[in-house]
């Protein structure tokens, strides 16, 4: 979706409101923990206040992933906010190198491209089904969340495994 920005010129500090749906393929395809995703239903508003032009709103989708610890699938709902400033590409290279500023090139605010970073952003890279989540047994393989195991999980450095044999041996 593009905005125009003399819709915005025109409308003098009133708030443009916008919905649309990103592409749910588009976004799964590019980001490796996607399993499955709901259409990503983008609602938001922009406007113009003095040379600066403001778009700012909230993505939500129902995200599918496999959880990075135990291997269970679950679904999350994500609400993710966004909130992007542009300028006209004259005044945006004067400003800071390190700024949050956008050049605004053209006559128009492409959305969908800056949309898709905010929202791939927001999705985690190792996702879990909670956070308190104990993962399978690395011995036996059982998800440690649902039943414990009896597997021994004591682990010796291999460089200090001599000094564990010469404390079993003064007891």
């Amino acid at each position: 979706m593009n905005i125009k920005v003399s819709d915005l010129d025109h409308l003098k500090g009133e708030p443009l409101p916008f919905r649309l749906t990103l592409d749910a393929d588009e976004l799964k395809r590019r980001h490796q923990e996607i399993r499955g995703l709901t259409p990503v239903e983008v609602s938001g508003e922009a406007a113009k206040l003095g040379n600066l032009y403001y778009v700012k709103g909230e993505l939500k989708s129902d995200v599918d992933f496999v959880c990075a610890r135990c291997l269970k699938p679950f679904t999350r709902h994500t609400a993710v906010p966004f909130a992007e400033t542009f300028a006209p590409a004259e005044s945006a290279e004067d400003e800071d190198q390190d700024s949050d500023i956008l050049p605004l090139e053209g006559d128009e605010i492409e959305l969908n491209p800056l949309l898709q970073e905010d929202f791939l952003l927001a999705i985690p890279a190792f996702p879990l089904c909670e956070e308190e989540c104990k993962g399978l047994c690395p011995e036996c393989g059982v998800n440690r969340n649902e039943q414990a195991c009896e597997c021994k999980h004591e682990r010796i450095d291999p460089r200090l495994a001599g000094l564990a044999d010469f404390f079993k041996d003064s007891k």
